[in-house]
């Protein structure tokens, strides 16, 4: 009998051991991404419920909006710069941009009262003042306030005099 199926046999047998192990691998590596993602998510819904925030008042004078946001929930939102701001004007929905000083509008962070905790930060008990630039001509007339994870807050705005 000669070597030759032997050898064929043998090599066959470890390429059916060495795809095995690639397949089973790939299944726990792919497994293993799916349950971290899963988990990321949980975290990530779970600091979601705990925030919550509310716009406690808003006034409007001539081209500047006031507004103070606070933080009634149990999760300080870290990024004050991420938040979003929305207006409607004239019926028209208007995204804000966070401290772009053009012509058009933008926001910008006053302070936050009080501020002894962590600094910069809108931690649970907090107001953020917040002063929105309007052109000229435009007299919004509600605002929505959107924390970076998606947790919002609106109200009409008041304007001075009324």
């Amino acid at each position: 009998m000669s070597a030759g199926p032997l050898v064929a046999s043998g090599v066959g047998i470890l390429l059916l051991v060495v795809t095995a192990y690639v397949l089973i691998g790939g299944t726990l590596t792919t497994t293993e991404v799916m349950v971290e993602a899963q988990s990321n998510l949980a975290a990530y819904q779970e600091a979601r419920m705990r925030t919550s925030i509310a716009i406690q008042n808003t006034n409007l004078d001539g081209q500047t909006l006031s507004v103070e946001v606070k933080n009634t929930g149990s999760e300080p939102v870290v990024d004050t710069a991420a938040i979003d701001v929305y207006l409607q004007v004239d019926g028209e929905p208007v995204y804000v941009p966070y401290g772009k000083d053009t012509e058009t509008y933008h926001w910008n962070k006053e302070y936050i009262d009080p501020d002894g905790v962590h600094p910069g930060q809108l931690d649970p008990g907090e107001t953020l003042n917040l002063s929105v630039t309007c052109p000229t001509d435009a007299t919004p007339t509600w605002i929505q306030v959107v924390t970076p994870n998606g947790v919002s807050s609106s109200a009409y705005i008041q304007t001075t005099g009324e």
